[in-house]
């Protein structure tokens, strides 16, 4: 929903804040479909129309809306989004980021299955510090820096396999009712630590913000968009 972007978000979602002229999402959809991505799935909740009146623009999309939105965290978008995912593997993106388009071809040319995107810590505000083993496996992960060996900052795009997918959607459905707001980089780590591993792709110097108010916006404009 937004709230921290005030008025901006009374109506649309966050992902419609415009960053450069253009929304954030659609800065996402056009260059997945640059790196050859021709179907993309949308898990929507607030103000929902606005992402259904895309598909006009972009035959590509797909919207899965959740009523329990208001309720709810990303692991539940995304466990919500099940039967339309079916067998694919996939790319997860969150809807509130700016990044060059390195971001999705590093990491579909990565051989890992299941890779979680990081990089040297950038955000000056609500960063997510990632620390990993010898085996570059997600191991912690943390909203405060002196819980763990800090490695990087996570990006919020990933690469997924069916397999894993499937079998985090089965791990989660015990948690779901106790823990709707569980985000879904904790069912990730709770994936990596007890049953299939997560590797962490780190990426230095990859241009990229993610936007979370207006202080980030008027960052991102200054600081990022001229290298995307």
């Amino acid at each position: 929903m937004g709230t921290r972007f005030g008025k901006y978000t009374e109506q649309i979602p966050k992902g419609f804040i415009e960053c450069g002229g253009i929304s954030m999402i659609e800065r996402s959809v056009n260059t997945l479909i640059s790196c050859g991505i021709n179907r993309i799935i949308m898990g929507t909740g607030y103000r929902k129309e606005k992402y259904e009146a895309l598909k006009t623009q972009y035959p590509q999309i797909e919207c899965v809306f959740s009523p329990r939105y208001s309720e709810t965290n990303s692991m539940y978008t995304l466990y919500n989004c099940r039967e339309v995912i079916g067998d694919n593997d996939f790319l997860l993106l969150e809807s509130d980021l700016v990044f060059e388009k390195k971001a999705i071809t590093e990491l579909q040319n990565c051989s890992e299955p299941d890779v979680m995107l990081i990089t040297p810590v950038t955000k000056f505000q609500d960063q997510y510090y990632v620390e990993y083993g010898p085996d570059n496996r997600l191991t912690r992960c943390s909203t405060v820096e002196t819980e763990l060996d800090a490695k990087g900052e996570l990006v919020g795009i990933h690469k997924l396999s069916n397999k894993f997918y499937r079998t985090m959607v089965e791990d989660y459905s015990h948690k779901v009712e106790n823990q709707p707001k569980m985000g879904y980089e904790y069912e990730l780590l709770s994936m990596s630590q007890n049953i299939m591993k997560v590797y962490v792709l780190k990426i230095d110097g990859l241009k990229w913000y993610e936007i979370d108010d207006t202080d980030d916006l008027e960052y991102a404009e200054k600081h990022i968009l001229k290298f995307i």
